[in-house]
């Protein structure tokens, strides 16, 4: 199954379930938060990777997650399929405590 969503900026990015079990299998913290992560593409703020300016970081706060997090951080890889339309995917997510925030 793959889950599309739109960031504030209109770019349509989309999660795969083979995504979804890759995050989970690195980010445990992360069971549970599927949501999250598309609600973070949408509202959270963007920061472009300096190494490579094709990914960028999706980070939200929320007062309620687990273990003593409070942002959930979601990475996108931007592209484009071979006929030229947008290729914008979720790489992978995680929490953070982010004490900048608080």
């Amino acid at each position: 199954m793959k889950e599309t969503g739109t960031d504030r900026f209109g770019n349509s990015i989309y999660l795969t379930d083979e995504r979804w079990e890759h995050i989970l299998d690195l980010h445990f913290e992360m069971e549970g938060y599927r949501d999250r992560v598309l609600e973070t593409l949408r509202q959270g703020t963007r920061k472009q990777d300096a190494l490579d300016t094709n990914k960028h970081k999706y980070s939200q706060f929320y007062d309620d997650l687990a273990d003593d997090f409070n942002t959930v951080v979601v990475v996108v890889k931007f592209g484009q399929a071979d006929d030229g339309s947008a290729n914008n995917f979720v790489l992978t997510a995680y929490q953070v405590y982010d004490y900048k925030v608080k």
